[in-house]
């Protein structure tokens, strides 16, 4: 009887905790934007087959700059954070469909965009 009643307890801690560490919808925000442009920024890079060095700097100097902010003006505007009480789900239409791309619990929001294909 006393270790059912300290795992309830243990558990309405753990229920307590995540109900109030949800993390705001602009940590979504941030996550989501920053692991777009990290894979990006990959993809470019591994698909790069000769460079030069000035253009390397200018395109990095002026398209890294515009491009990071449209990535975050379309994250703004198209990611749908739901509440769950103890979780938050960052979703996103692609192909016609929404699909999770972010799960914020305990005040940190955890990305699944390289899940993604």
């Amino acid at each position: 009887m006393k270790r059912i009643v300290k795992n309830i307890l243990v558990l309405a801690v753990i229920v307590g905790i995540m109900m109030f560490t949800c993390p705001e919808d602009q940590k979504h925000v941030d996550k989501v934007t920053k692991e777009l442009i990290y894979h990006a920024q990959n993809e470019v890079g591994a698909n790069a087959e000769d460079s030069d060095a000035v253009k390397d700097f200018l395109g990095e100097l002026i398209g890294g700059t515009v491009s990071k902010e449209l990535t975050r003006l379309y994250v703004e505007n198209n990611l749908i954070v739901e509440d769950y009480a103890l979780v938050n789900v960052g979703k996103m239409k692609y192909e016609g469909e929404d699909r999770i791309v972010s799960i914020g619990a305990f005040n940190h929001v955890f990305s699944l965009i390289k899940f993604i294909k």
